[in-house]
């Protein structure tokens, strides 16, 4: 369905409003209406489709569909599937990484989004500004680089911060082991040595033992 449509665009009349190229962002995967196979009374499917556009399209948005859905496409493929217009259908509008998937605001209709429910997708993940081409002063690539730089800048600004304090901290421990070792060095120094043994220095004779008794002196 979106080849036929970009080569269908590409064909439009050059008179239509709708060749403009800032129409192009809505000719991608994530934009298209959802194909549900249509079945007979016999619940038996009938190779056809039909096609449920989500309730969030704009008017600008549906009219630029019908008007590439009627242009003629110049490379018609050998086999054609058949869909039908189904009822508009309560569908999600899809976040995507690439910005290229990503709506726009002039696709979205205000009085959906302004829903309470609805409001979780005014977020620059699911709906993008719409661009200079549509009167904006940048357009979506520059602002999500420019919301890259800004995420990129604070993380190393984080990054920054957090090895300052570890160096900090660091430095404190080294700190307090060093004040630990001085502390013992001191308590070293003051405390008395350990008293040593002297060696003695009298130069007193021995003398002879004393008698045991009178007994071992004899009379003249």
């Amino acid at each position: 369905k979106l080849e036929v449509r970009i080569r269908k665009y590409e064909n439009l009349p050059k008179e239509s409003e709708f060749r403009d190229e800032k129409y192009r962002a809505a000719l991608t995967e994530s934009l298209m209406s959802q194909d549900e196979d249509k079945v007979n009374e016999q619940g038996q499917k009938t190779g056809r489709f039909i096609s449920h556009a989500g309730t969030y399209r704009s008017g600008v948005m549906s009219r630029f569909l019908a008007a590439v859905d009627e242009a003629v496409d110049p490379q018609p493929p050998p086999r054609f599937t058949a869909r039908v217009k189904g009822d508009p259908k309560e569908l999600p509008i899809l976040a995507a990484k690439k910005i290229e998937n990503r709506a726009r605001r002039w696709m979205v209709s205000a009085e959906w989004l302004a829903k309470e429910e609805n409001k979780k997708y005014d977020s620059p993940s699911y709906i993008l500004d719409n661009g200079r081409a549509w009167g904006d002063p940048k357009d979506p690539e520059e602002m999500v680089a420019g919301q890259k730089r800004v995420k990129e800048q604070k993380r190393l600004i984080a990054s920054k911060k957090r090895v300052k304090i570890e160096e900090m901290e660091a430095k404190k421990k080294e700190n307090g082991t060093k004040k630990g070792k001085g502390k013992s060095k001191i308590r070293e120094s003051i405390m008395p040595a350990p008293a040593q043994p002297v060696a003695s220095t009298s130069t007193a004779r021995e003398l002879p033992p004393a008698a045991e008794s009178d007994d071992e002196f004899s009379d003249y």
